[in-house]
């Protein structure tokens, strides 16, 4: 039982359900207490021990289910092919010319005992080292090895005798106990690594979404790209709090301080600091939502959203071609439905850059200060409308900074209806942004220069 379940707890790290050292500890103790003779007492027990949030909780039942229902052999053959053959004359044939074990799992397989396959399989799993299957090139390394020890190609060498041939029944009959065998294997080994290597189903594309190009990734995949982008932002969140509280003490006032420890002596029990008092800023965020950048624009926003602790005020704005404050909807529906709502509304029209910039001035100009930041997240492809080059100079000379991040190579902005090179002179940085972890870098370096 320590062996299965450890296999357990590496299967529901695979799945994203944290389990540490002691909590495995603990999880053997319930084994031990509850027994495995109820498997609803047992998963339930489990699950008060193993998982902690609802999520997890979640995953932890379906890790539960496939990880103790992966048996090879699940599906059963074809009665009505087997039920119209002579068993014995089969056994009799494969006695003669095969060997050993492939006449046990044929045997298995004409008297319905999947049981007795599902062992045969298990055994040869662990002879192949399945556990250490890591890869999608170990998982066809490890079908055919698995296929091999079942010693089922000994079955084509019996379809080409003549004397089997000529028997179309019997023919027939091996060659569908040669399919079914070899589909049953891969399902197994499909199972397993499902458990070992990609238990969540997706983490392969996950991994793919994190290296490639975030546009391209599907939209079924946005839930669990969503989970990455808080555990991320939370990561980075807690490294700027502790960064900000030893900021935010300020200079030792050591005048004070000798003073407020005479009564001690001299021995400094109780520091006292010069803080100096911070204005609070407030950052802009304006997404281009067109069809180009909108997928960007959702996990920027929800990047940013996701520090709202420790980023100061923060507004949004987002454009087709007018552009509108979409603040409102953070605040009164959420992140992920917000996001949805304003790429709905503010994502249908044809990009135009000058009229966006009119309206962010009109909005907020007034407002504007040297405390203020400007971040652009677009492609700057204003389809040959007026690029309103004046408004963006306004804009950038009442604030403190300007970013620009899009997700083009630097070497298509001067191609075709781009504006960057005329926009780029205003910014204080124009950076490249296509990736999950230029997100991230970005939102690192926001938060030290706004702090």
């Amino acid at each position: 039982m320590e062996i299965t379940l450890a296999r357990f707890v590496h299967a529901l790290r695979s799945a994203d359900v944290p389990v540490s050292p002691a909590e495995t500890l603990d999880g053997l103790a319930v084994v031990r207490q509850v027994g495995v003779e109820d498997p609803s007492l047992l998963r339930d027990a489990l699950a008060l021990t193993l998982a902690k949030t609802r999520e997890e909780k979640a995953r932890f039942a379906e890790c539960f289910e496939r990880f103790f229902h992966q048996l090879a052999f699940q599906q059963p053959p074809k009665r009505t092919l087997i039920r119209h053959v002579d068993r014995e004359q089969v056994l009799q044939v494969l006695a003669e010319a095969a060997s050993a074990r492939l006449q046990e799992v044929v045997s298995a397989i004409l008297h319905s005992d999947r049981s007795q396959l599902a062992w045969l399989v298990e055994q040869q799993a662990q002879r192949v080292d399945i556990g250490a299957m890591s890869s999608l090139r170990d998982k066809s390394r490890i079908v055919a090895a698995l296929i091999q020890g079942l010693e089922l190609p000994e079955l084509d060498a019996l379809l080409e005798r003549s004397e089997i041939r000529d028997d179309a029944e019997l023919a027939s009959l091996l060659r569908y106990l040669r399919q079914y065998v070899q589909e049953q294997v891969r399902s197994y080994v499909d199972q397993q690594y499902a458990l070992r290597v990609d238990a969540s189903g997706k983490r392969a594309i996950l991994d793919a979404a994190l290296r490639s190009n975030l546009d391209q990734l599907p939209p079924g995949y946005y839930h669990e790209v969503d989970r990455v982008v808080r555990k991320l932002a939370e990561r980075l969140a807690s490294q700027h709090r502790r960064r900000r509280k030893r900021s935010q003490r300020g200079v030792l006032d050591l005048k004070r301080t000798l003073r407020e420890n005479i009564a001690y002596d001299g021995a400094l029990f109780q520091l006292h600091w010069r803080q100096k008092r911070q204005e609070p800023s407030t950052v802009y965020v304006i997404c281009d939502l067109s069809n180009s950048v909108s997928r960007i624009a959702r996990f920027l926003l929800l990047f940013l959203y996701n520090l709202s602790d420790v980023l100061p005020n923060l507004r949004t704005f987002a454009f087709s071609n007018r552009l509108g404050e979409i603040s409102r909807l953070f605040a009164e529906q959420g992140m992920e439905r917000a996001v949805e709502e304003a790429m709905f509304v503010w994502g249908k029209g044809t990009t135009d850059y000058g009229r966006a910039l009119v309206d962010l001035r009109d909005l907020v100009h007034q407002e504007l200060d040297n405390r203020s930041t400007l971040i652009f997240l677009g492609d700057g492809r204003g389809n040959y409308f007026d690029a309103r080059v004046d408004v963006m100079r306004s804009l950038s000379q009442r604030v403190k900074q300007v970013f620009w991040l899009n997700p083009e190579d630097r070497e298509a902005w001067g191609e075709g209806d781009s504006l960057m090179r005329s926009y780029a002179p205003f910014c204080l940085r124009v950076d490249t942004c296509r990736h999950l972890q230029d997100i991230e870098r970005f939102a690192d370096r926001l938060l030290t220069v706004t702090r």
